[in-house]
């Protein structure tokens, strides 16, 4: 674990710095200690106070990295000139480092938070993740291997967090470390996505939503840990996220807390909102960043495996074609969901008497059935079957894949286009605007 470090000679950093010289013993590598001289404090001096400065700073980031390698650390020490946040991300990318190490004074005032912290500007400019050391203390102790670290993450299924979590995994590669992974879920949003709750679901998560969300955590953590579980826990909560996850960490009095961030900029930022930012703001505790890896955006991809498939017909001969190939995509001893989309009888009310009667659904299920293909069972494939009555096929397709958890989704396509699609729509279409999941289209 390579690790860049910056400072201010101020006391805070000076705690920061000895974290990052503790890390780094502990993972056997250098240090690389970096001060920032702003360009902007330059402007308006004469050389010779220039030249001065220079030399001031250049002794105290000796002695710092005297005071640093007392402990047994390799220090390696950079004056630079610059915006200190570009410096550091600048330094960390030319080393190809996998830590920035910072201090923070703690909650930022309100009046700075549209300027930020070098704290905050490096989370949002740095391709590395950035530790923003608040409580030294925790995290010295776990690098001398006298403390096991409580380590609380902040989880909401998007690649940062997945991110956050390889992150992690490498931590604990260094010293014992004991993780819990949250994931703070907005019952509308569960209730819509996987289609379950109804009006039951404004205030919290009904128990098969609550199932579902702790499958999906338990396979992406599966993922990282392997058969290494941490402890997962799923919340319900109303308002803004960060203020839920940091009330969360310090009932369980966590050491480290660790999020994943989009890096958001510009007005985007403000309207949709980051969550890694107002945790940087509010919360007191020790914080890390990750944003998305860029091995996981650049890298090789793994040739992807297809354990769970969700086909949908309409009992045409594109749809109908569409199953045939859905089992093709499972792998063996995977599972197929064939689902087949009804119009409801009068106002959507799926708990209504309005709905379609058992009979009526077992007799579609029946339909579905002789679709199978006969070498399915040979090859390990299982199946389901599920009708489902919904207004808008495509909604409908969604969340049942949500549901089924699906790995890929499969679709015949009659290949309308031009005056009539637009006419009669496309449910093919409506699928590939909805869903984030891979989808397959077979054309007629």
């Amino acid at each position: 674990m390579k690790i860049i470090c910056g400072t201010d000679f101020s006391i805070h950093a000076e705690n920061a710095a000895q974290v990052a010289a503790a890390m780094a013993r502990r993972a056997r590598t250098t240090l690389r200690l970096v001060h920032a001289l702003d360009t902007e404090r330059l402007e308006l001096l004469p050389p010779a106070q220039v030249d001065h400065l220079h030399e001031t700073l250049r002794q105290k980031l000796l002695m710092e990295a005297t005071r640093l390698r007392d402990t047994g650390a390799a220090i390696e020490e950079s004056l630079e000139v610059g915006r200190p946040h570009e410096v550091l991300a600048g330094a960390a990318a030319a080393a190809k480092a996998d830590l920035i190490v910072v201090s923070s004074l703690g909650r930022i005032a309100p009046s700075r938070w549209l300027v930020g912290s070098v704290a905050e500007k490096t989370a949002q400019l740095s391709k590395v993740p950035t530790l923003v050391v608040r409580n030294h203390e925790s995290l010295l102790a776990w690098a001398k291997g006298e403390h096991r670290l409580k380590i609380f993450v902040g989880y909401d299924f998007s690649p940062s967090s997945d991110s956050a979590l390889d992150w992690v995994a490498a931590l604990l590669a260094l010293g014992e470390g004991q993780v819990t992974v949250t994931y703070v879920s907005w019952p509308p949003r569960e209730t819509w996505r996987f289609g379950i709750g109804g009006q039951a679901a404004l205030a919290e998560n009904v128990p098969e939503v609550q199932a579902l969300l702790k499958r999906d955590l338990q396979e992406r953590c599966a993922r990282v840990f392997g058969a290494n579980l941490p402890e997962l826990r799923i919340v319900s909560g109303w308002g803004p996220v960060e203020e839920k996850l940091i009330e969360l960490a310090q009932a369980e009095a966590a050491d480290l807390m660790v999020l994943g961030t989009n890096q958001r900029r510009g007005l985007r930022r403000f309207w949709l909102g980051s969550v890694s930012r107002g945790v940087l703001h509010q919360a007191n505790a020790n914080i890390v960043c990750v944003p998305t890896s860029e091995a996981r955006e650049a890298g090789p991809e793994s040739i992807p495996t297809y354990r769970r498939v969700l086909v949908a017909t309409d009992f045409s001969k594109p749809g109908n074609r569409a199953v045939a190939f859905a089992y093709g995509a499972a792998s063996a001893g995977g599972e197929v969901c064939l689902v087949h989309v009804i119009a409801p009888a009068g106002p959507f009310r799926p708990d209504s008497d309005d709905s379609p009667s058992t009979e009526q659904k077992r007799a579609l299920a029946d339909r579905l059935q002789p679709l199978v293909p006969h070498d399915a069972e040979r090859r390990g494939i299982h199946s389901r079957i599920e009708v489902v009555e919904h207004p808008h096929p495509e909604v409908a397709i969604c969340q049942a894949a949500e549901r089924f958890g699906a790995d890929l989704i499969c679709l015949g396509s009659s290949g309308r286009s031009g005056l009539t699609k637009k006419l009669l729509g496309s449910v093919t279409e409506g699928v590939l605007r909805r869903s984030p999941r891979p989808v397959l289209v077979i054309r007629q």
